[in-house]
């Protein structure tokens, strides 16, 4: 059996962007569906939190020194867009580009976007330097960035509220095909 990190984006502190609806910010949204995600498959899923300290590399250097201390065969962190403009939608997956992280990236963003029905905007990989990078760079595992929808777009964030258990299965489930080879 495998093991999967999930590692929620931003830290208690500094939270990431905020939902338009409701107010919530990445880090609360995001514990949630790590937390229904744990839920479905414990022996699988450990939850990770970036720590609160004064520097961003060394808040990423920590998170993912502890998903490579547990073992972890695969890391998901999970964040949601935000945007000027509201009408920005869709779901996409930030990958390293490396072979691990492109096949979990090709298992999860489908599975996202059947489940939520917006806007397929695909798999972006990212160099160790760029946004998201660090953290899919940073441990030994193969890593996966989720931005299942944009925050900052009414519709989407009711997609992701209407559909919230289905997405934390469809995650779930693309997981479990990964540790299975699949």
């Amino acid at each position: 059996m495998g093991k999967i990190a999930l590692v929620i984006g931003h830290n208690a502190r500094s939270q990431g962007a905020v939902r338009v609806t409701d107010g919530r910010s990445e880090y609360d949204w995001m514990t949630d569906l790590a937390n229904q995600i744990f839920a479905l498959e414990p022996a699988i899923f450990r939850v990770f939190r970036r720590p609160v300290v004064p520097s961003y590399t060394t808040e990423i250097r920590q998170a993912y020194a502890e998903v490579n201390d547990w073992g972890a065969d695969a890391s998901i962190e999970l964040h949601f867009n935000s945007a000027a403009m509201r009408s920005a939608t869709g779901t996409e997956t930030l990958t390293s580009g490396t072979t691990g992280s492109l096949r979990l990236a090709k298992l999860i963003q489908p599975a996202m976007v059947t489940t939520l029905g917006l806007r397929d905007r695909g798999l972006v990989t990212r160099k160790r330097g760029e946004r998201g990078g660090e953290s899919l760079w940073q441990g030994r595992a193969p890593a996966v960035l989720l931005e299942p929808y944009f925050g900052s777009n009414p519709s989407d964030c009711a997609a992701a509220d209407r559909h919230f258990a289905a997405l934390a299965s469809a995650i779930h489930i693309a997981c479990a095909a990964f540790l299975k080879g699949n």
